[in-house]
């Protein structure tokens, strides 16, 4: 073999070793491009967040359905495992599961778009008089709905127990407010007296 050759066959080997790097290279970069892309995907989904909330200052609780992602979610459709009677009262209109939302189809929930449905007081959900098949203290939400051209189907668990022998968060302004408000009521009242 002449010095050609062995510089040939370095070059085809160094060649080689390129191209098997480049190739390396390529595919990790496609899975870096795939793993942005998931994750791009993620973040500007929309997200539908079922919870049981308490108006503050009240004893109502409320169902909060809201979408807290970045984007619409299209063609939701909202299902009850169970019946629920709004403050127990047993009549077809009380029913959430009968109300449109949980009927019909919502063809968009944009951004920060929120549902909210009356459940009840502490006494009648916590109350002797509770019946579990009028105000189940427990049951599940399932949404399903599309993002692009993604399916999604999520199943949320609401579970009012929780909150039995709680107290009712007040928020310390308003209070001081309804405190000012009766003062001048108050006040009004001496003025008309003296006029």
């Amino acid at each position: 073999m002449t010095n050609t050759d062995w510089l040939t066959l370095a070059l085809v080997v160094i060649t080689a070793f390129y191209a098997w790097a480049t190739l390396k290279i390529l595919r990790a970069n496609e899975s870096m491009v795939s793993a942005m892309r998931n994750q791009q995907n993620a973040a500007m989904r929309p997200y539908i967040l079922v919870s049981a909330t308490v108006r503050t200052g009240t004893q109502l609780f409320c169902l909060s359905i809201k979408n807290v992602g970045k984007t619409a979610a299209l063609s939701l459709r909202l299902s009850l495992d169970k019946s629920f009677y709004q403050l127990g009262e047993k009549r077809d209109e009380r029913n959430i599961a009968n109300s449109a939302a949980f009927s019909r189809v919502i063809d968009s929930l944009p951004p920060e778009g929120q549902l909210l449905f009356i459940l009840g007081n502490g006494p009648s959900l916590f109350g002797g008089s509770n019946i579990e098949e009028l105000c189940p203290l427990q049951f599940q939400v399932t949404a399903k709905y599309m993002s692009g051209s993604e399916s999604i189907s999520e199943t949320s668990i609401v579970d009012l127990r929780p909150y039995i022998n709680t107290v009712v968060q007040t928020d310390p302004i308003v209070e001081e407010l309804g405190k000012l408000r009766e003062e001048f009521v108050k006040l009004s009242k001496s003025l008309d007296k003296k006029l």
